[in-house]
């Protein structure tokens, strides 16, 4: 009888679709553990969502189709439900990786007795080799809602080359983030699975807290290596689940959740602003694209605060909208040749308490 895997690869969508089958092709070239692969798919467009079914086929993974656009939180909880063996580690669908990027994070589990490892972060093109965290740090103070909130990403935007060699030791952390996430299973008897009170952002803050809180630790593990590729490009398609994704409706509610729950003073959620501009940043760098040379700086500039006047609006239109169609929360589950046909570990939500 073959040895189940130790570990489960849950793979979800971060803000877009179109990179998808990129990332599952670097995931497969530079994963040399075996693992169960369970890729949740949110209501992609359906020729996306074939390709990924026909991917599945050929390469042997779980890949389930949720309804409607849900929240990563979400996502995650449903794939958990397919999860088998010791570890989970969850992914983003934008990751590339590096040659066996995952043995690290499991010798560190099982060496430290970790409940939850996180890699050297880069993002943009691997060759580029900028920092996006090299593990993170936070801090509560003062008194319950009126509480103070400060978290770290270590050697943010740095070159690798500038970050001193000592600081690329595996060490304890406070955070590490869902761009690559292992975690022991077992965790989850104890915290729970994920908060879905939390939309947007602040979702591995929350749960590095509470595995933090529950007695367990959260490690820096240097020699793995994943670079996370940001958009743009965009495919059409993605843009009305990014927009949802980073919304202002969702953000706020995001951050108000997380604001109450961990007793932090109620103006931090007016960082909903900071939101906003990195989304429209974000979008604008695709629409660029499509601007004629003739425009100059001037008028480029031009069309780039008419945008910014008008993106909140469409935004909060598409969120109504989005709202009005929703349907209730229903899945289906396409098991690829080779991958384990099972149910589901568990019949109910798998979250977190709010």
């Amino acid at each position: 009888m073959d040895t189940p895997p130790r570990v489960t690869a849950v793979i979800t969508s971060r803000e877009r679709f179109s990179y998808a089958e990129e990332s599952l092709k670097s995931f497969y070239e530079h994963t040399s553990v075996p693992c169960h692969v369970v890729y949740v798919d949110v209501n992609s467009p359906r020729d996306r969502w074939e390709r990924l079914r026909r991917l599945s086929d050929e390469r042997g993974f779980t890949a389930v189709r949720v309804n409607k656009y849900v929240s990563p939180n979400c996502a995650r909880n449903i794939g958990l439900r397919y999860a088998v063996g010791e570890y989970v580690v969850f992914l983003d669908n934008d990751v590339e990786y590096t040659p066996n990027w995952l043995e690290p994070l499991l010798s560190c589990a099982d060496e430290e007795k970790a409940a939850l490892v996180g890699p050297l972060y880069l993002h943009g093109p691997l060759q580029e080799q900028t920092v996006h965290m090299a593990g993170g740090d936070m801090e509560f103070s003062g008194a319950w809602g009126t509480r103070s909130f400060v978290q770290t990403q270590r050697h943010f935007m740095k070159h690798l080359s500038e970050v001193p060699a000592e600081e690329l030791r595996r060490q304890r952390c406070d955070i590490i983030e869902f761009h690559c996430a292992l975690v022991r299973r077992s965790v989850f008897d104890q915290v729970g699975g994920m908060d879905e009170g939390l939309l947007t952002t602040r979702e591995h803050l929350d749960f590095s807290r509470r595995v933090l809180d529950a007695g367990g630790t959260v490690w820096f593990e240097p020699a793995s290596v994943i670079t996370y590729r940001m958009p743009p490009p965009f495919a059409l398609t993605d843009l009305p689940y990014f927009m949802l994704r980073w919304s202002d409706a969702w953000t706020a509610e995001t951050l108000k959740h997380f604001a109450n729950k961990y007793g932090i003073e109620p103006s931090y959620v007016e960082r909903v602003a900071k939101n906003r501009k990195g989304r429209q940043w974000l979008l604008f760098e695709q629409i660029k694209r499509y601007l004629p040379d003739t425009l100059g700086e001037r008028g480029t500039t031009a069309v780039k605060r008419a945008f910014q006047k008008v993106e909140p609006i469409g935004n909060r239109l598409l969120v109504e909208l989005l709202a009005l169609r929703e349907p209730p929360l229903e899945w289906r589950c396409h098991h690829g040749s080779g991958s384990p046909a099972r149910e589901p570990s568990v019949a109910g939500p798998v979250s977190a308490a709010s």
